[in-house]
């Protein structure tokens, strides 16, 4: 997936109907799957430049034992991400197995 940006400032600012074109073209390009697996080669880099896990690292970041510099901030960031992307997608996918059983029983 590409890294699509759209960028509005006070100077341009898109009519509603600009907006929603938009909105819809880059939701098209948004795959889930995608964003998790990019999100968890992230958090490999993280974890081999630290030598701990992602979980080990947020809970010890939670507990206030990190520290709070900008890259610890940017690995929980990522982690929470990570954490409800998968949750969704978790979710998601329970509902559509029990849709397509509930369609076959």
């Amino acid at each position: 997936m590409s890294n699509t940006a759209i960028e509005y400032t006070g100077e341009y600012l898109p009519t509603p109907e600009t907006f929603a074109q938009q909105l819809r073209e880059v939701s098209a390009l948004y795959d889930p799957v995608d964003k998790l697996l990019s999100l968890e080669r992230d958090m490999a880099l993280f974890e081999q430049t630290h030598g701990i896990s992602s979980s080990e690292f947020f809970h010890r970041y939670q507990a206030g034992t990190m520290g709070d510099g900008l890259e610890y901030v940017r690995w929980a960031g990522r982690y929470k991400l990570y954490r409800n992307l998968k949750e969704m997608i978790s979710n998601n996918l329970q509902l559509i197995v029990a849709e397509n059983f509930s369609v076959t029983a």
